[in-house]
């Protein structure tokens, strides 16, 4: 399938490793310049190189994507390497810890809101005039399916309760700019297969006592398919979002998850 973004301008939050780096990676194959933006330099060089040694463009700059200035440096140093401001972008930041309810303080809460749904709004002001001033635009977050169904044995009340508005922002920033075409999307996630999944494996695995293989087989063993994803498929359903063809999809969430969801819609 083209997918028809060839030259288009792709901002990959936490694109230098794991799955943010399969997204850059598939949208420099497709013709993209991609800004990838990160915390970890050597990490960002090493994509970059990757991509470029593979006949790619990109660009990579290391910022705090959290905060508001850390975006519009990253954006501002596309902006410098490819003139340009981003015709595509995707919000991937990570999660906060674990905790029960009467074990977290308000300020953890507050703290996640911040790190997790102020930081995808950061992005958005940021990417979202320069899509409408073109008359295009995609813009797609990677958040969890916890986001609707939390996992009753996960105790993952700070990221759950943070993931939730953004879910609900992205769908209110799709109705707000469907008009300019700009699509907003949001994937669900589930177990998928990158190098912090399998670090979280490994953590559980050591405080219950097993395995690290044994810990990732009980995990999937409630998923229909049976697997983890693999983060090569989940960057072709993002790139997908982000394409021509796919622009009659927006303002949905997209679980990403093998099936272990149990609602129909």
């Amino acid at each position: 399938m083209n997918l028809d973004i060839a030259g288009k301008i792709a901002f990959v939050s936490g694109g230098s490793r794991g799955i943010g780096r399969k997204v850059a990676e598939l949208f420099a194959q497709e013709g993209c310049r991609v800004i990838i933006a990160a915390r970890q330099q050597q990490a960002i060089d090493e994509t970059v190189q990757a991509i470029r040694s593979s006949g790619g463009s990109a660009v990579g700059v290391s910022a705090d994507l959290i905060s508001r200035e850390g975006v519009d440096k990253a954006v501002e140093a596309g902006f410098r390497a490819f003139g340009g401001t981003p015709d595509i972008a995707l919000n991937n930041v990570h999660g906060p810890g674990s905790g029960n309810l009467m074990e977290l303080t308000p300020a953890q809460f507050e703290q996640a809101f911040r790190d997790m749904a102020i930081s995808n709004v950061n992005l958005a002001q940021a990417v979202l005039p320069g899509m409408q001033a073109k008359g295009w635009g995609r813009y797609v977050s990677i958040n969890s399916g916890a986001a609707k169904e939390p996992p009753k044995d996960l105790k993952h009340i700070l990221a759950n309760t943070a993931r939730a508005s953004v879910v609900s922002f992205n769908k209110s920033i799709a109705n707000e700019y469907a008009k300019y075409n700009i699509t907003v999307n949001t994937i669900g996630t589930g177990y998928v297969g990158s190098e912090r999944m399998y670090e979280y494996v490994d953590m559980v695995a050591k405080e219950r006592g097993i395995t690290p293989e044994q810990q990732l087989k009980e995990a999937c063993a409630g998923i229909p398919l049976g697997r983890p994803g693999k983060p090569e498929e989940m960057a072709a359903l993002i790139a997908f979002l982000c394409s021509e063809p796919g622009g009659y999809v927006t303002g949905t969430f997209i679980p990403f998850d093998g099936g272990i969801h149990q609602s129909a819609w």
